[in-house]
């Protein structure tokens, strides 16, 4: 627990706490070293939008010093510059300060020189070889630097350090003892250098040694990319109700089916750091992340008792240019994988190019209610149905899934159901007072009640959040929202904002006093809910209600295709040996000349085959394994080029695809585009 100022952080068995307060924070991932510095502030003003108020991000060692010696802290890695952006923008920080990171960096984040100094046998990565750790101090001084007055203590951003990742479940010592005894030494390292934070963290899945005073951090994701082989996946757990949940396909690629904690999580809050906000595709499985999944996984995560909501990732990005080899992960280096050599877009909330997907806005509407409501939601205990039996596994479509969390303290709470399961479809279900859904909950007064709901509909891939007993302050004078069938979106201004599918007339409100409260209520579609803005400040703006556009796109000039052909012969690089079509772009914007532009303008590319790679006057730019998508590449951070090389790798059939792939090893069309 650290004390700044007004704000005071600190942890019980239940919740995260600020000024012994309950909070739910949600947290994002996002990569500074992997996106343009001179779009920083945007996307985190994008991302605060999409509700998210802590941002966690990895510094990866080899991002800053490739060759021993030489650091570099210049430019997208200029690590002091972000964290000054998190200050102005007004968001929080979680620094995974690693030393090993993993984050599908080349390494996990290792220099090659440090990893060739292991294989000479000169020191052992990942204990506590004093040969390691005199790397390791270094590293750390560095980051110090960088960070130096950005601590909570200093009246900084950074309130929360993760040290290592995964450590004990991918890599590190087997012996229980040993690493835990390491993790003590890198906190301490940490600290000495003035890395401090009320949290301290630690990946708690998969047997990771989680050591006393470490909060641990657990995650899940709708699927395996990462998966050493190319069928899918059996129905995946995470989208039921499971509190503390331990996700077995996480880092399958290194420890398959591992399992358990090190940790006794009667002690700690139920907290997420990589509930996959998407996912990052490889070689050899294009595994597609279904808006409708993220948003069910999240809510069985929220409804089974997390309270930290954090996604890895939550905005996309690039990798910068390697100074002597490539920045990816991949097979060449000893790892189970291979990536694309520059893009990290991870088909996430917010992609590589800076466009939200439709995951930001399913996201956007359960962010606005669990900040609304944290306080009531964060103390709430999580409650299984006591008259339905639990689904028989995650392939069981008949069986309700649900879960109620209730505030004793309050005497209210919120029913979670999730009726989706990936890549299959559930039956609809009817809640009647023939069959209703019954929780028998220990209120304030350690009496056992029954918590009934006898009148809801549940469609297929439905997703519900309903409040019970809700507190509605109405003229100054309390009532009671006993229940309704409208999801649950917050209190704005003294209104209550609700959001269904369901007809008018099928939607009801019980009331404490048996009256009708039309006027405090107002009632959303699920597209206007996911679009929701109210203004908290602004002399003219606080207290207004509007919705974010919808994305719309215009023609921003021309784009003219010579092909070149196939190349005259097979190119060995990184992506192994390949026979790519090439195809020369001239792109004409409609303002001319094109450093004219303020806005940005994205090149749309319609291919078929494996790989596509754009390249200007020589120089790798962006590449794109083929997902079944359109790539879409942000022109504005590349100068507006006006003269670009596209490469397609031909089609691998030995490769998993979610959406369907075009198979013919061909560019089928490309338009410039702004935003309408």
């Amino acid at each position: 627990m650290e004390n700044m100022g007004k704000e005071v952080y600190s942890y019980n068995s239940e919740c995260l706490t600020c000024n012994d307060r309950p909070i739910l924070p949600i947290m994002g991932e996002f990569h500074f070293s992997r996106y343009p510095e001179g779009e920083w502030k945007t996307a985190l003003k994008k991302m605060q939008q999409g509700g998210v108020d802590i941002v966690a991000a990895y510094v990866f060692w080899i991002h800053h010093e490739e060759a021993e010696g030489e650091w570099d802290f210049s430019g997208r890695r200029n690590l002091k510059a972000f964290l000054n952006c998190y200050q102005e923008v007004g968001m929080k920080v979680w620094l995974r300060i690693g030393p090993w990171a993993h984050g599908e960096c080349r390494n996990g984040g290792f220099p090659d020189w440090l990893v060739k100094k292991e294989k000479r046998g000169e020191l052992a990565l990942r204990t506590n070889d004093p040969e390691y750790l005199k790397y390791v101090d270094i590293f750390f001084t560095k980051i110090a630097e960088q960070a130096d007055g950005y601590m909570h203590k200093d009246g900084g951003p950074v309130i929360g350090i993760q040290i290592e990742n995964e450590y004990g479940h991918a890599g590190g010592p087997s012996d229980r003892e040993e690493g835990m005894a390491h993790m003590h030494t890198l906190r301490a390292m940490a600290e000495e250098k003035g890395l401090t934070a009320p949290y301290y963290s630690a990946t708690g899945w998969g047997g990771a040694y989680v050591p006393e005073s470490f909060l641990p951090v657990l995650g899940g994701y709708v699927d395996a990319p990462w998966a050493n082989h190319t069928h899918e996946l059996a129905a995946s757990e995470n989208f039921l109700f499971q509190p503390f949940h331990d996700d077995a396909n996480i880092a399958s690629d290194f420890s398959e089916g591992q399992s358990g904690f090190t940790f006794d999580a009667a002690e700690f809050p139920y907290l997420t750091a990589e509930l996959g906000g998407g996912l990052q595709v490889t070689a050899h499985r294009r595994t597609y992340p279904y808006p409708e999944d993220i948003e069910a996984q999240t809510i069985c995560m929220l409804g089974a008792g997390a309270n930290l909501i954090g996604y890895y990732m939550y905005h996309g990005g690039v990798n910068p240019d390697g100074k002597y080899s490539t920045l990816q992960e991949s097979k060449a280096t000893g790892y189970a994988n291979d990536l694309p050599v520059k893009s990290y877009d991870f088909q996430t909330c917010l992609r590589e190019n800076g466009l939200p997907s439709e995951s930001y806005y399913r996201l956007r509407k359960h962010h606005a209610f669990i900040k609304n409501t944290e306080e009531l939601l964060a103390p709430a205990k999580v409650y299984l149905p006591d008259n339905i039996s639990e689904p028989a596994s995650a392939e069981d479509m008949e069986t309700l899934r649900a879960a109620f969390r209730y505030n004793k303290t309050a005497d209210c709470g919120f029913l979670f159901i999730n009726n989706h399961q990936r890549k299959r479809k559930m039956t609809e279900k009817q809640i009647t007072p023939e069959k209703p859904l019954q929780f028998t909950v220990t209120d304030v007064e350690g009496i056992q009640r029954q918590i009934i709901f006898d009148r809801i509909h549940v469609r297929t891939d439905a997703i519900l959040v309903l409040p019970y007993n809700l507190p509605v302050i109405i003229r100054g004078e309390q009532f009671r929202l006993r229940k309704t069938n409208a999801s649950y979106l917050g209190c704005f201004g003294g209104t209550y904002y609700f959001y269904t599918d369901e007809k008018p007339e099928d939607i009801y409100f019980e009331w404490s006093d048996g009256n009708d409260h039309a006027e405090v209520v107002r009632i959303l579609t699920i597209h206007d809910a996911e679009h929701f803005c109210y203004a908290q400040e602004g002399a003219d703006e606080k207290g207004k209600v509007s919705l974010l556009p919808d994305l719309h796109f215009a023609e921003a000039g021309k784009v003219r295709i010579a092909d070149a052909g196939q190349a005259v012969e097979s190119i060995w690089n990184v992506y192994g040996q390949t026979e790519p079509n090439v195809y020369e772009l001239t792109l004409e914007y409609e303002y001319h000349p094109a450093d004219a532009l303020s806005g940005d303008v994205w090149l749309e590319l319609d291919f078929g085959g494996d790989c596509a790679r754009l390249y200007q006057d020589g120089k790798l730019l962006d590449d794109w394994f083929s997902n079944g998508e359109l790539w879409r590449v942000a022109l504005k951070r590349y100068g507006y080029p006006t003269k670009l090389t596209l490469e397609l790798d031909p089609f691998k059939p030995d490769v998993y695809y979610d959406l369907p792939p075009k198979r013919e090893n061909r560019l089928a069309g490309a338009r410039l585009l702004r935003l309408s």
